[in-house]
This record gives structure tokens, sequence and C-alpha cells, in this order.
């Protein structure tokens, strides 16, 4: 492995997965899967220098495992989370988002803006990590930039990746 290379987390909204599907795709990828109504949550890592290469990666591995990504899933984090990830209180979360500390190095604009804004961890723990505020995540988490080029990547080769699942899914 490259010694410039590092950890990036990605999860990938996808079908419900048949049980040898998921099976193989715990085994051979150690990715986390969670249900969520008639779609699954795939999360797992892959090494590389830059985000949207392992994401690359990642959506060509899971659909050689058998695995129809339909998107990127982007991990959204509340105040609370980001207190929490912080290892500080959710009123400094909040003098970080007013813009009352840090105004050199303003905190990240929130992803979405209702019910009490939401933000993506990548560009949280990147913003963290530049204000030398330690958090327990070491995985690398894409940035929005890296979701939708991802995601574009996934739309544009769609046919080749069907492809690969049905092959997979017959073996």
């Amino acid at each position: 492995m490259d010694s410039n290379t590092r950890p990036f987390r990605y999860s990938f909204v996808t079908s419900v997965l048949p049980l040898r599907v998921e099976e193989r795709v715990r085994d051979e990828l150690g990715a986390d899967i969670a249900d969520h109504g008639p779609l699954q949550v795939v999360t797992a890592s892959a090494h590389a220098v830059r985000g949207y290469a392992a994401g690359v990666d990642l959506v060509a591995r899971l659909s050689g495992a058998g695995v129809h990504v339909e998107r990127t899933q982007p991990e959204l984090v509340d105040r609370r989370l980001v207190a929490d990830r912080a290892g500080c209180t959710r009123q400094a979360v909040a003098l970080w988002v007013n813009g009352q500390r840090h105004q050199d190095d303003p905190f990240p604009s929130p992803f979405n803006l209702t019910l009490g804004q939401s933000w993506l961890w990548g560009e949280v723990q990147a913003w963290l990590v530049r204000r030398g505020i330690g958090i327990e995540d070491t995985a690398a988490i894409p940035t929005m930039r890296d979701h939708m080029r991802v995601d574009s990547h996934i739309a544009h080769n769609r046919l080749e990746y069907r492809e690969m699942v049905a092959r997979a899914r017959t073996l």
C-alpha cells in the first residue's frame, strides 16, 4: 500500500441485498450494512490518495460482489454529534457555528438548514483537524465534491456496473 494513501469511508444506498451477497460484502470488504425499509446503506472503506479514487474503487468492488449501488450517502451530523465527536459542549459548537470563535477559519457551511441544521461530517472533521481538535475517527470522510463526483461516475457507468452485479449474482 502506498504510504501516501489513507482510508476513506463511504456509505452507499443500495436496494435490499440477497443474504449471500450481504455475507460476501461483509467478509470480503468488511462492510457494515444497515436496513432502511426498502433500501440498505452499505458502509465500507478503501485506501487511496484522494476521496474520489476511493469512492470509485469501492463502487467497482461492491458491484463485483453483487451490490447494485444507487448513490453515495453523505454522513451528516448535527450540533450534538459534532460536540460528542469533538469531545466538547454543544455551547462550544454553537459558538463555532455562529462565528464567535475561530473567525480566521470559519466553521463549514451547513449542508441542510432545516430542523436545526446539519453538516457534512467530512467537512467538519477537516475543520476540527485544522483547529488541532483531536477526534477518534481516523478514516477520512469524503467531501461534498467527492460525493458529487462519485455519484456522477455511478450515473455515467450505470450499465457497466449493472452487468458486473448480474455476473456476480450468478456465481
